[in-house]
C-alpha cells in the first residue's frame, strides 16, 4: 500500500518541501511590504494532510492513522476587528477636533485679541475721545477724535465681518468639493468589494485586496463617521448616519446642492435625502459653517446693532453747540431695506418723553412705626423756582409750607407734591431729606458766613448769554441774598439765608442743579469768602411709576401692577418703583427682551438674541393702561383690561396699527447688519455739528438747552458703557466684549485640549494596531530560518527516502549471488 510505500514517504516529503517554499514566499512577501501603508502582516496557515488507516504485520485487524504530510491551508492577515473599529472612531474624532481648533485659532487671530489693534482697544478708543470731549467741551478737535474713533471701530467691525464671511465661503465650498473625494472612497470600495466577492467564490483569501478596502475605508474616516457591516460574502456595507450608502458593489452617489431658503448653503444629499454627519472633518465644516462663525458674526451684529441705535436715540435728544439743531442721528440708520413680513421687529420706542411728565410723587426708602409728616422743623427745606424770585421755607410740622403733603401706610411714607410743576427743594445742611430715605442729589453750593460778606457784581455765561448781577449788597445776610435774587434776568442761581450763613445755590436751569457747572467771574472778590459745600436737592431724576402710570380716569396708579413677557410675570410697585426700576426688572427676567429709558424718558423695548432680534418672536402682554401711559400705544378707549401687545402671531399690519405713534425700527431678516455701522456722511464732514447738550429739565417740565459746554449727551454716552442691553440684559457693552472675547478664548482652548486627547488616543489605538498588523523583521526573519531549517530537512528526507529506494533496488535480494 501506498501509505507505507516509500513512495509515500517520499510523497510526504515533497509536501513539506511545498509546505516551507509557500511559507518562505509569504515571509517574503510581507519583508518586501515592510513600509507599505495599510498592509497586514500574513501568516501561513500550516496544516496535517488528512492521515491514512493503514494495517500493520503486527496489527492486522487494526489500522493504524499513518500521517500523511502537511500542506497550507490558507493564507491569513493578522489583524484586529476592534482596533480596526477603535482607530475609525479615533480618528473621526482627531480629524473633527483638528479643523475645530485650526479654525478657531484663526478666528482669534482676526479679532487680534489681545492685541494693540483689538476690537476691545478701539472701542476703549471710542470711550476715550468721548471723556476727551467731556473733559474740554470746547475742543473741537475731541469732537473730530469720537468721528473718527467711532468710524475706525465701524470699519474695523466690518473688516472682520468680512473676514469672518470668507471663511464661511470658503469652508462652504470645500463641502462641495470633499462630495467628489467621499464619491472616489465609496466608489473604489464597492470595486473592491466585487473582486473580494469573486476571489471569496474561489474559495480563496483575498488578503491585498482586503489590505486595500480597509486603507480606503480608514481614509474616509478622516471625513465622517461610518458604520462597517461585514457580510458572509466577503464584503461590507457601510452606513453614514441613520442610512446605508454602500451595499456590496452598490453605492448611492454623494451630491452637494443649495439647501432651500439658505441661499448658496450647500448640504449633502444622497437619494434626495439630506445627509446628517456625525463626525470627522465633515461634522467640523458643517459646524464651523452653521455654528460657530454665525455666531461670532451674529454677535458682532448684536454689538453693532445695539451700539448704533442706543447711541442714535440718544444722540437724536441733545442739541449741538449752537443749540439750534436737535433730532440727528450719529450712525446712520440700520432700518430694514427689504419689506415684507420677513423683516425683523427689532425695537420699539415709546413717544411720549416721560421725564417731561410734572413729578408729584415720592417715597421714603426707610420703614416708620409712626407718621414722620410732622417731623419737619423751621427752615429744614427751601422750595425755589427759577421763574420767581421768592425763597419758600417749611414751617416746623408742616410739609405743606413747601407744597409737599405726606401719607403713611403700612410703614412706608409716601409723599405727594401739589400742583403741576416739579419742585426744587434743597435742604441745605441734610436736616431731613436724607434722614427722611428720599431720594437726593448731592451738588455744589457756595457757603459764604455772615463776617465775609463783601458788595459788588458778578457774572457768568449760559447757553452762550452773560448773565450779570451787579450792586450785590453785603450789609446783612438778607440783604445780600435779596440783591441776588430780585436781580433783573437772573434765573439761575438763588441766595438761601440758614441761621448765620447764605447759600448760593442753583435753580432748575442750571445743569443737574449744581453751581459746579457755572463758572464765575468774580473781579470785586464778591465770593472770595466762600466755601465750596455740597447741598442735598430732592432728587426727581428718577421718579417712581406713579407719577406715569395712570388709570382709564387719568388717575395715578398706587400698587402692584404687572406685565407678562414670555410666560413670565414681571410685577412692580408703582410707589416705589421707577422706569428705570421697570426696565431693571425686564431686563433681570431673562426673557430674550430689553428694555432701556432714554434721557428724556422714551420707554424702549428691544429684542435680543435669543428672540433672534424679533419681537414677533415673543409674547407681551398686559393692562392697555400700562403700555398707554408708557407712550407705547395711543389707545382710545382705555379699558384697564388684558391686551396683547405682539406675539408670534402678529403681522406688519398689525404692529404698524399697535404702534402707530411709537418709533420702530426694522432689521433684515439676514447676517451682517453690522456692515450697516457708519457715522453719518454730516459729522464725517463737520464733527462740529456734534449733539452734545440735552438740556435740562425745567420747573415747567420742558427741556431746554443749555449752552456748549454742557456735553450731557457726552456724560450719557459714556455711562452705557456697561449699560446691560446686550445678552438679552445680562451684559453692558464693555462686557459683552470681554465675555465673547472670552468665550473665544475658552472654546479655542477646549479645541486644542481635545485635539491633543484625541491625538494621544489615536496615536495609542494606531501604536496597538501597527503592533498587531505590521510587520516585524525579526519575527520574519525568525520565521525565515524556521522554515528554511524545515525545508531543508524535507528535502533531506527525500534524500534518505531516495537512498532507501536505491538500496532496495540494488542491493535487496543479491545475498549468496
Amino acid at each position: 500500500m501506498s501509505g507505507i510505500s516509500l513512495h509515500g514517504l517520499l510523497n510526504t516529503g515533497l509536501l513539506g518541501v511545498y509546505t516551507h517554499k509557500i511559507a518562505m514566499n509569504v515571509v517574503g512577501h510581507n519583508m518586501s511590504n515592510v513600509n507599505t501603508e495599510g498592509y497586514s502582516r500574513q501568516r501561513a496557515v500550516i496544516v496535517t494532510t488528512p492521515p491514512l488507516g493503514i494495517p500493520t504485520l503486527a496489527q492486522p485487524s487494526i489500522p493504524l492513522q499513518m500521517g500523511t504530510g502537511s500542506k497550507v491551508a490558507d493564507i491569513k492577515r493578522v489583524r484586529d476587528a476592534f482596533l480596526d473599529v477603535q482607530y475609525r472612531n479615533t480618528n473621526n474624532r482627531k480629524n473633527y477636533w483638528d479643523n475645530i481648533y485650526g479654525n478657531m485659532h484663526y478666528i482669534e487671530q482676526l479679532f487680534g485679541e489681545p492685541g494693540e489693534n483689538g476690537i476691545r482697544v478701539l472701542f476703549d478708543n471710542f470711550w476715550s475721545a468721548m471723556e476727551e470731549l467731556k473733559s474740554d467741551p470746547n475742543n473741537e478737535a475731541a469732537k473730530g477724535q469720537i468721528v473718527a474713533r467711532a468710524d475706525e471701530l465701524g470699519n474695523t467691525m466690518k473688516d472682520l465681518d468680512y473676514r469672518l464671511d470668507q471663511l464661511q465661503e470658503d469652508i462652504n465650498n470645500e463641502i462641495a468639493t470633499r462630495v467628489n473625494e467621499m464619491n472616489n472612497y465609496l466608489k473604489r470600495v464597492a470595486d473592491l468589494n466585487n473582486k473580494i466577492r469573486s476571489v471569496e467564490i474561489s474559495g480563496s483569501t483575498p488578503n491585498d485586496l482586503l489590505d486595500e478596502r480597509d486603507r480606503v475605508i480608514d481614509q474616509l474616516s478622516n471625513l465622517t463617521n461610518i458604520k462597517v457591516t461585514q457580510m458572509p460574502s466577503g464584503e461590507i456595507s457601510l452606513g453614514l448616519g441613520d442610512r446605508t450608502i454602500l451595499h456590496g458593489g452598490v453605492y448611492e452617489e454623494l451630491y452637494a446642492e443649495m439647501i432651500p431658503g439658505k441661499g448658496e448653503t450647500y448640504g449633502i444629499f444622497s437619494n434626495n435625502s439630506q445627509v446628517e454627519f456625525a463626525d470627522g472633518k465633515m461634522k467640523a465644516l458643517f459646524e464651523l459653517r452653521d455654528e460657530i462663525i454665525p455666531k461670532y458674526r451674529g454677535k458682532l451684529d448684536e454689538f453693532a446693532v445695539n451700539l448704533v441705535d442706543t447711541v442714535n436715540l440718544i444722540h437724536k435728544e441733545g442739541w449741538d453747540k449752537t443749540g439750534t439743531i436737535t433730532g440727528s442721528s450719529f450712525f446712520k440708520s440700520i432700518e430694514a431695506v427689504k419689506s415684507g413680513e420677513d423683516a425683523r421687529f427689532f425695537r420699539v420706542a415709546g413717544f411720549k418723553d416721560l421725564f417731561t411728565n410734572p413729578i408729584k410723587y415720592f417715597y421714603s426708602k426707610n420703614t416708620f412705626t409712626s407718621d414722620p409728616s410732622t417731623n419737619i422743623k423751621d427752615n429744614d427745606l427751601y422750595l425755589i423756582d427759577s421763574n420767581s424770585n421768592t425763597i419758600t421755607n417749611s414751617t416746623a410740622g408742616n410739609l405743606s409750607s413747601v407744597g409737599l403733603s405726606g401719607k403713611y401706610e403700612n410703614g412706608k411714607f409716601y409723599i405727594e407734591s401739589d400742583g403741576d410743576v416739579n419742585k426744587t427743594i434743597y435742604d441745605v445742611d441734610g436736616s431731613y431729606l436724607s434722614k427722611m430715605g428720599l431720594n437726593t442729589s448731592s451738588v455744589q453750593a457756595i457757603k459764604i458766613n455772615k463776617e465775609g460778606l463783601k458788595s459788588g457784581d458778578i457774572s457768568f455765561e449760559v447757553g452762550g448769554t452773560n448773565i450779570s448781577i451787579n450792586s450785590i449788597d453785603g450789609t446783612d445776610l438778607n440783604t445780600f441774598a435779596n440783591s441776588i435774587n430780585n436781580s433783573s434776568g437772573n434765573d439761575y442761581i438763588r441766595a438761601i439765608v440758614k441761621g448765620d450763613n447764605v447759600y448760593i445755590v442753583a435753580t432748575d436751569k442750571v445743569a443737574k442743579k449744581s453751581m459746579q457747572n457755572l463758572v464765575i467771574k468774580d473781579d470785586k472778590g464778591v465770593l472770595s469768602n466762600g466755601e465750596k459745600v455740597s447741598v442735598d436737592v430732592l432728587d426727581t431724576s428718577n421718579p417712581t411709576l406713579n407719577n406715569f402710570i395712570k388709570d382709564k380716569n387719568g388717575d395715578p396708579v398706587n400698587g402692584t401692577e404687572s406685565i407678562e413677557i414670555n410666560g413670565i410675570k414681571i410685577e412692580f410697585d408703582t410707589r416705589t418703583d421707577s422706569l428705570k426700576d421697570l426696565a431693571e426688572k425686564i431686563n433681570k427676567s431673562n426673557t430674550g427682551v430689553t428694555a432701556f429709558i432714554t434721557p428724556h424718558g422714551k420707554f424702549v423695548l428691544r429684542a435680543g438674541a435669543s428672540l433672534n432680534f424679533d419681537l414677533k418672536n415673543s409674547k407681551i402682554s398686559g393692562k392697555d393702561n400700562i403700555f398707554q401711559s408708557l407712550g407705547l400705544i395711543d389707545k382710545t378707549p382705555i379699558t384697564e383690561n388684558e391686551m396683547t401687545l405682539v406675539s408670534t402671531d402678529s403681522k406688519w399690519e398689525d404692529i404698524n396699527n399697535m404702534f402707530n405713534k411709537a418709533d420702530i425700527l426694522r432689521l433684515d431678516n439676514e447676517i451682517g447688519l453690522v456692515n450697516r455701522m457708519e457715522v453719518t456722511d454730516g459729522l464725517k464732514d463737520n464733527p462740529s455739528n456734534l449733539s452734545v447738550d440735552l438740556g435740562i429739565l425745567t420747573n415747567s417740565n420742558k427741556y431746554v438747552p443749555v449752552g456748549p459746554k454742557n456735553v450731557s449727551v457726552w456724560d450719557v454716552l459714556s455711562g452705557i458703557k456697561d449699560l446691560a442691553v446686550l445678552n438679552d440684559g445680562k451684559d453692558g457693552f464693555s462686557g459683552f466684549l470681554a465675555n465673547t472675547i472670552a468665550e473665544m478664548g475658552i472654546e479655542g482652548e477646549t479645541a486644542e485640549k481635545m485635539k491633543g486627547n484625541a491625538e494621544a488616543l489615536h496615536s495609542q489605538i494606531d501604536g496597538e494596531r501597527d503592533r498587531v498588523q505590521g510587520v516585524s523583521i525579526d519575527e520574519e526573519v525568525s520565521n525565515m530560518i524556521k522554515y528554511q531549517k524545515a525545508f531543508n530537512a524535507s528535502a533531506r528526507f527525500i534524500t534518505a527516502i531516495d537512498q532507501m529506494m536505491e538500496k532496495i533496488v540494488n542491493s535487496l535480494g543479491t545475498v549468496g549471488r
